[in-house]
């Protein structure tokens, strides 16, 4: 067989001469950290401006649900701002959903499992969030300035039931969307935690997400929102405290971003 007639071998690469042939470790982003941590503190001061705007709703008492909810009525129908204060509590968890795993991949991008957990759980409760407190917002006020028209009548009745409803739809909305949005924060805690990225600091932001975010769940299995509206004897402490903890998450976007090692 004629010798041009055969193949040739393919020239052997050199070891190391290609550099797209090695796998190399996602990048750092000290940009992209900042950016996210401008969106959780700006996420943190909105809601918590909003919540302290809100005036406070206790828990139903023996007078009954019917009484509880006409004195909500008479709440929504007088306190300034209702619309204002719910739009920039409904935006805070939608900045967190967009920012937190945003800052965890600019920290620690290998951490592409842990912060596409975070992102799903986060992203689920920002959605049920809106729509909570786009009912509570605006539907509410609808129902309120209702029941207040049809005091003594006969359709009464059925508007306060309307208002009923909607508020349970916003309580169990909100619910699911809190306790989600727990999970987001025991992922994103949990992965700061590891050895790479891991600092004192971020350790105790780690390790105080875990707690803080198990908390919706096991007070929800626990019955404290049992009563319907949502309501909590923690619920004013436990949105401080989840605010506050993104602003601490935002913090750890300052120190130490590790190289790759690859580079």
């Amino acid at each position: 067989m004629s010798a041009d007639l055969v193949p040739s071998s393919p020239p052997a690469a050199a070891s190391g001469s290609d550099p797209l042939s090695s796998s190399r470790s996602p990048t750092p982003d000290r940009a992209l950290a900042w950016g996210a941590a401008i969106v959780l503190l700006l996420g943190s001061l909105l809601f918590l401006y909003g919540g302290r705007s809100h005036p406070a709703i206790g828990v139903p008492t023996d007078g009954g649900l019917d009484e509880f909810f006409r004195a909500f009525a008479e709440t929504v129908r007088h306190t300034h701002g209702w619309h204002a204060m719910h739009m920039l509590i409904l935006i805070g968890p939608l900045c967190w959903a967009v920012g937190a795993p945003a800052l965890l991949d600019a920290v620690h991008p290998a951490a592409r499992g842990f912060t596409s957990a975070a992102r799903s759980a986060l992203l689920l409760s920002g959605a049920l969030w809106a729509v909570a407190f786009v009912l509570d917002g605006f539907g509410a006020p609808v129902y309120a300035g209702a029941l207040t028209s049809a005091g003594g009548t006969s359709i009464e009745a059925g508007v306060l039931t309307s208002f009923q409803a909607n508020a349970l739809m916003m309580s169990r909305l909100g619910l699911v969307s809190w306790v989600a949005g727990g999970l987001g924060m025991a992922v994103l805690g949990g992965s700061l935690l590891a050895p790479v990225v891991r600092t004192p600091w971020r350790t105790a932001v780690g390790v105080s997400g875990i707690v803080i975010g198990a908390w919706p769940l096991l007070a929800a299995l626990e019955g404290e929102y049992a009563g319907g509206p949502f309501t909590s004897r923690f619920w004013m402490m436990n949105a401080l405290v989840v605010a506050l903890w993104y602003v601490a998450l935002a913090t750890s976007a300052f120190g130490r971003i590790p190289r790759s090692s690859h580079q």
